[in-house]
């Protein structure tokens, strides 16, 4: 049963004259305007709910409305807000999904950088595993160095004593001394 009401009995039930609720029904879209059977403007339920709207009145008080009409106004009102839900939760899914997308690529990017890190790690390892061991074998030619410059010394110092011996022996026979 659908409800409607023409623009006499609405202007009636409105307090205002027919000709301003005529011409606010002219610009109605067509969904919310029809004819009835004797060729009347009539308006329907949802074209009655925006006159609610406008003027600040209740159309309706006076209309009963059967148990299934209120059944079914109801189910839509729910629908119609499980579905403001649904898509708002979607938008939302979507949002979530670019957050994430986002974060992968920053995770891709911390694991190159982390990848390089690394690489870099173990170049600096290598280099100060070669700097030591040049170290240590720079160490080892250093003391073989010494160990020669002390030989060397050792036997220039040998050398020096028999010198020394060969010259005061042959003073010590010219000069006669006997030490």
């Amino acid at each position: 049963m659908a409800i409607e009401k023409t623009v006499s009995e609405i202007a009636e039930i409105l307090g205002v004259s027919r000709q301003a609720v005529n011409n606010r029904v002219k610009s109605f879209p067509e969904e919310f305007v029809s004819k009835n059977e004797k060729g009347v403007t009539v308006v329907n339920r949802e074209g009655l709910e925006k006159l609610e709207e406008i003027y600040k009145k209740t159309i309706f008080e006076d209309d009963p409305i059967d148990e299934e009409t209120q059944k079914r106004e109801l189910l839509e009102i729910l629908v119609d807000e499980k579905n403001t839900e649904i898509t708002r939760l979607y938008e939302q899914l979507k949002a979530k999904d670019v957050q994430l997308n986002s974060k992968d690529e920053q995770l891709r990017v911390k694991d190159v950088q982390i990848a390089e890190k690394d690489k870099q790690l173990d170049q600096q390892q290598q280099l100060t595993l070669a700097a030591m061991e040049d170290t240590k074998r720079l160490q080892l030619e250093l003391d073989e160095a010494k160990a020669e410059v002390e030989e060397i010394q050792t036997k220039q110092d040998e050398e020096q004593e028999t010198k020394l011996e060969v010259k005061k022996g042959f003073l010590a026979r010219l000069f006669g001394s006997n030490e």
